[in-house]
């Protein structure tokens, strides 16, 4: 129990049973505001200590349970994503190719990026267009212009690079030594007798045209789904099952595993996960939008959620019924109560109760129940912010305390430190 005016605890209770409840109220006769939660046995308990007391339901709890039970019916509509028709064929063709274009960048090394630097910086581009132009961020472009000449190339040697000049500089200290040996008069059955090595081997060092350098260095080598890739990449874009495409391609002659064409349409399906449309209808451009941030319009207006903007909003509700309904019963409910519309309600309830949604009926049956709580709390100001502010304080004390003491000293606790509190 809080007193609204001091802002101080008055008292805690360890039970939420009538007779109790009741009981701990009756030692307070001065009580005529009462602002509480929705629960019936507060509600008859302080009917019954102080008939004359106006009793006021808390408006952050009515919203929570309006909004909860539109979340619970829509969770049973809308999957985890859905889609919608792309906004604008523009929009969609544009971030396309802005996608594939970040996939080739993404395949360049950073001597490449270097060079394509050198290309920018003579076309006359500044930093930031530069950056966007080739995906890198700002940081990495100062601290790879900021390098030395000799820093730089450093940089651009690879690890692979590194691990295969190694190997080089071993094979050419082989091959000095058997050219040094030939040099001083030794046969190539002497030199391969001192160093190991096989006499073939020993004719290709003393040629004068040896490469140290393997033949397949630098070449990369082709998987076996590689000759396939143009004909899964045609299926996908056609919205083909992944067990269709491998059926298809098995037939054209691949032979390697599932699991290697799986994670090929995985990734696909990644980069294009704004453009992918597994049920695409005449070429129909879709985007998806996540079930979590269409949530969050229930709770702020459409210009604080930033994951979605007001064209897609609007897509949503012209697509999805189901959504357009719990919003606006949702806001209508809002704006009753910042409104201080206490004739309002009434109409709100029939309109709710025409939708025929279960969740919204079952809300307007714990409104209805409580009625006259509920026009108090429109037409009121009180509210339980200050109980909730004070329930948080109170479980930072209980786990301080937590398994050391009994409800009696945590209260004892609570009461004394809002006492110093007021002193103070």
């Amino acid at each position: 129990m809080v007193d609204i005016s001091k802002r101080q605890i008055i008292d805690m209770i360890n039970s939420r049973d009538y007779e109790t409840v009741c009981k701990w109220l009756k030692t307070y006769p001065n009580l005529h505001v009462v602002s509480r939660d929705g629960s019936v046995t507060y509600n008859n308990a302080i009917a019954d200590a102080h008939p004359g007391a106006l009793q006021i339901s808390d408006r952050f709890h009515l919203l929570k349970n309006l909004t909860s039970y539109g979340k619970e019916y829509l969770k049973k509509k809308l999957k985890p994503q859905i889609l919608i028709q792309a906004v604008s064929q523009e929009t969609s063709n544009e971030g396309t190719g802005t996608i594939k274009q970040a996939d080739e960048n993404r395949k360049l090394t950073l001597k490449e990026k270097y060079e394509r630097i050198e290309q920018l910086l003579a076309a006359g581009k500044c930093k930031t267009a530069i950056c966007q132009s080739i995906n890198m961020d700002i940081r990495a472009y100062d601290r790879l212009m900021s390098m030395t000449p000799e820093e730089r190339e450093s940089s651009f040697q690879t690890k692979m690079m590194t691990v295969h000049e190694e190997k080089v500089k071993q094979k050419m200290e082989r091959v000095n030594e058997v050219r040094e040996l030939k040099k001083i008069g030794c046969s190539n059955h002497e030199i391969s007798r001192r160093t190991g090595l096989n006499r073939s081997t020993i004719r290709r060092y003393l040629d004068e045209n040896f490469n140290p350098v393997h033949a397949s260095y630098g070449k990369k080598k082709n998987g076996k789904l590689t000759p396939y890739i143009k004909e899964i990449d045609e299926c996908l874009e056609k919205g083909i099952m992944g067990s269709e495409i491998e059926k298809k391609i098995r037939g054209m002659g691949y032979d390697g595993s599932s699991s290697t064409v799986r994670q090929y349409i995985t990734d696909w399906k990644r980069c294009r996960k704004l453009y992918y449309d597994r049920s695409r209808e005449g070429g129909r451009k879709t985007e998806t939008i996540e079930r979590k941030n269409i949530f969050k319009l229930l709770y702020h207006p459409i210009e604080n959620v930033k994951s979605i903007s007001r064209e897609q909003f609007e897509r949503i509700c012209n697509e999805y019924p189901c959504f357009e309904k719990i919003h606006s019963i949702i806001w209508e409910f809002k704006g009753l109560l910042t409104g201080k519309n206490v004739d309002a309600l009434d109409k709100w309830m029939e309109k709710a109760k025409k939708l025929g949604i279960p969740e919204i009926d079952s809300f307007i049956c714990g409104l209805e129940r409580d009625l006259d709580a509920v026009r108090n709390a429109i037409k009121y100001e009180y509210s339980n912010g200050l109980v909730e502010g004070s329930i948080n304080k109170l479980k930072v004390i209980k786990r301080v305390m937590y398994g050391r003491c009994s409800f009696e000293t945590l209260r004892t606790k609570t009461l004394r430190l809002e006492k110093m509190r007021l002193l103070n």
